[in-house]
């Protein structure tokens, strides 16, 4: 299946959708797992805003509405970047793409990978996600794809040690 990449304004292909590319999503389970975490953290500033504002300064009330605020934009925004994320594999290298506003798209040839791993956090196991790290000699072209079910991560980790080691002999 091909897929055709949109067109902007101004005609040019759109360099976020590769012609002929399909990008598998990430579980939604990680927006799970991204909520859980960021609403633990904005919990216990809410509860730390208003014992402060209660006891000490009513000043600190504008922390409580902060976190309000901010608990608020990332219940909208979460979910978004979640489903913005995807990984395609093509012919000769990894294609990793997120962001909304910020739109980045990763391309890892599988002869640079030095080395691919799995791993799960205590929440990633409780959800049934996992993410792969992959290694490379520059810094600057490592990529963590992270919330993918645990069989899809370690068919992935799999698949792509498996490539990297064949492009890696070709050389």
């Amino acid at each position: 299946m091909t897929h055709s990449s949109p067109l902007h304004a101004d005609g040019a292909a759109d360099p976020f959708a590769p012609d002929g590319i399909i990008f598998r999503p990430v579980s939604p389970r990680l927006i799970t797992a991204r909520l859980v975490s960021n609403l633990v953290f904005n919990g216990a500033c809410l509860i730390g805003f208003v014992a402060a504002g209660t006891w000490a300064s009513p000043w600190f009330h504008i922390g409580t509405a902060l976190v309000v605020v901010v608990t608020a934009w990332e219940l909208w925004l979460i979910p978004r970047q979640v489903r913005a994320m995807g990984y395609a594999m093509a012919d000769e290298h990894l294609l990793w793409r997120k962001g909304i506003l910020y739109r980045r798209i990763s391309v890892v040839p599988y002869g640079r990978m030095q080395f691919v791993d799995t791993s799960q956090g205590p929440l990633g196991r409780h959800l049934g996600i996992a993410e792969v790290k992959l290694h490379t000699a520059s810094a600057s072209t490592d990529a963590t794809i992270n919330g993918l079910p645990v069989t899809e991560a370690e068919n992935l980790r799999r698949v792509l040690s498996d490539r990297g080691e064949q492009r890696m002999a070709g050389l």
